[in-house]
């Protein structure tokens, strides 16, 4: 996948505590070309050093493991201070309007990640470009 704004692959960040969760969530992008996973991070304060130092096009972030407060600072940062949209994933439906609020571009529900996360992570590097 070429961005439409002719950039190479969409620079993802991975946030989520759980590492069998980042593996999977790895593999099934390094398995679509139009994606390069550079980097993953365990907790709030790792994410944001990471995509500070990697300068991702995208993060994709577990909201759901987080508490309320931790959630809000770390969507709110990655969208505001360093303007990188963020696709929030979870499985509690109640956390998806404090995402989106903090600034989340899109959240998607665990059990419909695999259908469509391409597409979210794709609009949302695409929306920054």
């Amino acid at each position: 996948m070429v961005r439409d704004d002719g950039a190479g692959p969409a620079r993802v960040l991975i946030a989520d505590q759980d590492p069998r969760v980042r593996a999977a969530l790895r593999a099934f992008l390094r398995a679509h070309p139009g994606f390069d996973v550079v980097a993953e991070a365990g907790s709030s304060t790792a994410a944001l050093t990471l995509a500070r130092e990697c300068g991702p096009t995208v993060a994709l972030v577990d909201v759901s493991q987080l508490d309320k407060g931790e959630r809000l600072e770390l969507v709110r940062a990655l969208t505001g201070e360093l303007r990188i949209p963020v696709v929030a994933i979870g499985f509690e439906g109640r956390v998806r309007a404090g995402a989106l609020e903090a600034g989340a571009f899109r959240f998607l529900d665990k059990g419909s990640v695999s259908e469509l996360l391409l597409p979210a992570l794709e609009q949302a590097a695409d929306h920054v470009a």
